[in-house]
């Protein structure tokens, strides 16, 4: 009798609130359907939390969305500052696999398709203005990690001294964020790959003096 007591006890105890495993749940389902589209029921019914501990760690919708971009950012932004930050690589070579492991990203069954910067804000209306012009910065700021790594080169003779370091880093991150709408519209891993060969391929003319 005292050890069904126990068992009950056990069992009766309120669920510990699990904030890695709600932002997991919540970031893919804001990268599957987008922030606009996702409303709070779903996230509630989604991450299997209560609405009072939802209301109490993140405040609303919003809060949700930027501690999952955190996260995000946190995973994959941090792997693609590593990858640019190989001083002792070739820039081709760091480019390309940048590329590639984009690429890898986009289209591992594991997570929704795509990116999650480029997918979850896609539609998002104006009245979410302050919150968009948040996510701009972030998205800045990757491309200013991608121009910081060109001008590095630059500085070490590796490119020439005439490139338009801002200009091919937007092309670059153009790239990214073509291949993720690709991604999302059903491209699979070895399209998406020849993109990335054609890419390549065109590395040598778009760096030369």
């Amino acid at each position: 009798m005292t050890k069904n007591l126990k068992e009950v006890t056990v069992r009766g105890r309120p669920k510990k609130f699990d904030r890695d495993s709600v932002l997991e749940k919540a970031m893919e389902l804001f990268w599957r359907f987008g922030y606009e589209p996702t409303s709070m029921s779903e996230l509630i019914e989604g991450t299997g939390t209560k609405p009072s501990s939802l209301y109490a760690e993140f405040g609303n919708k919003e809060g949700l969305f930027c501690a999952a971009v955190e996260r995000y950012l946190a995973t994959y932004g941090h792997a693609r500052d590593v990858i640019l930050d190989q001083g002792d690589l070739p820039l081709s070579q760091v480019i390309e696999q940048l590329l590639r492991t984009c690429v890898d990203w986009f289209t591992d069954v594991q997570t929704p398709s795509g990116c999650f910067m480029v997918v979850a804000t896609f539609g998002m209306s104006a009245a979410d203005n302050d919150l968009f012009s948040q996510l701009s910065q972030q998205r800045n700021s990757a491309e200013n990690k991608i121009v910081e790594c060109l001008e590095q080169r630059v500085r070490q003779g590796e490119l020439p001294e005439n490139t338009h370091c801002a200009l091919l880093g937007k092309y670059i991150v153009n790239v990214i964020q073509g291949m993720s709408v690709q991604a999302r519209n059903g491209a699979t891993r070895e399209e998406l790959s020849g993109l990335v060969d054609i890419f390549m391929g065109q590395w040598q003319a778009m760096t030369a003096p």
